[in-house]
């Protein structure tokens, strides 16, 4: 019984840990995703040319 609450104690931690970077790398994503879509891309400029070739 105790190695199984060690076991559930530990799975329940590591199980916080990846769900926290998980949600930390999923809006981390989300802010650069909304920063590239409200950018502006004039058509002279070099990202446009290589978007567009």
């Amino acid at each position: 019984m105790v190695i199984f609450g060690n076991l559930a104690f530990w799975g329940l931690i590591l199980f916080a840990i990846v769900g926290l970077s998980f949600q930390a790398g999923r809006e981390t994503g989300a802010s650069e995703e909304a920063k590239r879509h409200n950018r502006i891309v004039w058509q002279d400029s070099k990202e446009y040319q290589w978007q567009h070739k």
